[in-house]
């Protein structure tokens, strides 16, 4: 079960996934063993995946990045997922309904660099149409 502690050790570990189960326990009011014994059960139960860390791609060299929307041929659909997974550029995909079957994003140096992401996109068997929107800023991650 789910519950409010759940949840404030979730919220903690969203904003940094460092911060260690006696810190968590400080924070929280509650002891260290407590914590341990719900992030494992969370763990375990999948509602926490994995532990991560959240980079910045302009920091890194990525100075253009964009989601792509990608229509395909109804039956090509996962085997254009497939592909798509081989290029290193698309840090996300996801299918979707409503504009576009496939949302991707993609971390690109620049646009030159982009547009040849897009053209290998556009490479891809049983790929219809590719619809690129370039981020302009970020607000809220």
């Amino acid at each position: 079960m789910f519950d409010l502690l759940d949840k404030e050790i979730i919220d903690l570990l969203r904003e940094d996934s460092r911060t260690t189960n006696v810190q968590i326990a400080k924070k929280i009011k509650r002891s260290e063993s407590t914590v341990r014994q719900r992030v494992n059960k969370l763990v375990e139960k999948g509602i926490i995946k994995k532990f991560s860390i959240l980079v910045d791609p302009i920091a890194m060299g990525f100075n253009t990045i964009a989601y792509i929307g990608i229509n395909t041929h109804p039956s090509r659909l996962l085997k254009a997922i497939k592909a798509l997974k081989k290029i290193d550029e698309i840090i996300f995909i996801s299918t979707t309904t409503g504009d576009y079957m496939i949302l991707c994003q993609i971390w690109a140096e620049d646009g030159v660099h982009l547009s040849e992401v897009v053209d290998k996109i556009e490479e891809i068997d049983g790929v219809l149409e590719v619809l690129p929107s370039i981020i302009q800023e970020r607000h809220k991650e």
